[in-house]
C-alpha cells in the first residue's frame, strides 16, 4: 500500500516519525512522511490510507482532512490518554494498533466528528469545569499519564466555579441558565476513562449533555450519572446536527484536551470517515 504518515513527535509516546516509517516499510509499504500542519497534503496525496501517530490533540486536524478528501484513516494512539482510539476501538497496545494499520485487509467503519464554528474534533468540547481540569492536569500529564485527568477533575470539582450558557440545538432554544459544565459530544470519550452515554460514533447526531449548577453534592451525583452505564438522569441531554452554545465573555473551552478561546461557537457534524478498526462489531457499535 501507499500510506500517507503523520506523525506528532511531541506526543506522550515520543515516536519519530522516522522510526515509524521504516517499521512500515519492512512491511513492505510505501510511506510518505508528514507534520500534522500538512494534514491536508497527507489526506490528497493519493495514498490509499493516512496513519496518525499522536495523542487526541492530533487527531482533529487530520480527521477533518480526511473528512474532505475522502481518505480512510488509520490510528495509532501514541498519546497520555489516546481516548479517540480507545472510542473507536483501535487496540491500546502499541504492535497491535501498527499491525492494524499496516493491514490491507483490516476491516473499517463509517466514524462521524465534529467542529465548532469549523475548528475539528473528535472527543468532546466543553466549558466549565472540564476547562479547570484541563489546565490543572497539563502540568502532571509527563510524570503521571492519564492519573493526571483524574487529579484535574479533582481539583476542578473542588475549585471551579458555575458559568452562564444559552444553547440552541437545530434552531430551538433547549437551555439557558448557569452551568457546572456543557459538554457536545461526538466519540464522549474523555479523561483517558470517561464515556458519555448515548454519543454514539456512526451517526452525525451530536449530543449536548448540560451539569445544571447547584450544590457540589448534586454535581457529585449527576457527574456519577453521566457513566457509560448510568442513566443520566438529573443531566439534560439533547441531540441534533447543529448546536449553538452562547457563553460569557472570555469564557474558554477545552475541545479534546485543548484550551481555547473560542467564544460562542456552533457545532456541525464532521464527516464521514472510513476509520479501521480491528474487527467489524469493535468502536461504533455502541
Amino acid at each position: 500500500m501507499k500510506l500517507a504518515l503523520a506523525v506528532n513527535p511531541k506526543s506522550g509516546a515520543r515516536r519519530s516519525p522516522e522510526e515509524l516509517a521504516a517499521r512500515f516499510r519492512t512491511l513492505g509499504h510505501d510511506v510518505d512522511t508528514y507534520t500534522l500542519d500538512e494534514a491536508d497534503a497527507a489526506a490528497a496525496s493519493g495514498a490509499d490510507r493516512v496513519v496518525v501517530a499522536g495523542g487526541d490533540g492530533s487527531m482533529g486536524c487530520v480527521f477533518a482532512a480526511c473528512a474532505e478528501h475522502g481518505t480512510p484513516l488509520a490510528v495509532l494512539p501514541a498519546g497520555t490518554a489516546n481516548d479517540f482510539a480507545r472510542a473507536v476501538g483501535v487496540p491500546a497496545a502499541w504492535d497491535e494498533a501498527v499491525r492494524l494499520a499496516a493491514d490491507p485487509d483490516a476491516p473499517h467503519r463509517p466514524v462521524w466528528g465534529a467542529t465548532l464554528d469549523g475548528h475539528p474534533f473528535v472527543n468532546v468540547a466543553s466549558i466549565g469545569l472540564a476547562v479547570n481540569a484541563a489546565r490543572e492536569a497539563a502540568p502532571l500529564k509527563s510524570l503521571l499519564g492519564p492519573v493526571a485527568y483524574g487529579i484535574g477533575a479533582g481539583i476542578a470539582t473542588v475549585k471551579g466555579r458555575e458559568v452562564h450558557t444559552r444553547i440552541t440545538v437545530d434552531g430551538d432554544e433547549v437551555y439557558a441558565g448557569r452551568v457546572w459544565q456543557a459538554l457536545i459530544a461526538a466519540s464522549g470519550s474523555f479523561g483517558g476513562v470517561v464515556q458519555l452515554p448515548i454519543s454514539d460514533l456512526a451517526t452525525p447526531e451530536l449530543e449536548v449533555f448540560v451539569v445544571e449548577a447547584g450544590s457540589r453534592t448534586q454535581l457529585l451525583r449527576r457527574v456519577w450519572t453521566m457513566r457509560p452505564k448510568g442513566d443520566g438522569a438529573g443531566v439534560p441531554t439533547f441531540q441534533g446536527r447543529e448546536i449553538r452554545v452562547e457563553v460569557e465573555p472570555d469564557l474558554h473551552w477545552n475541545v479534546d484536551g485543548e484550551v481555547l478561546d473560542l467564544g460562542d461557537v456552533t457545532a456541525r457534524p464532521l464527516g464521514p470517515v472510513e476509520v479501521f478498526l480491528p474487527s467489524p462489531d469493535a468502536g461504533t457499535a455502541r
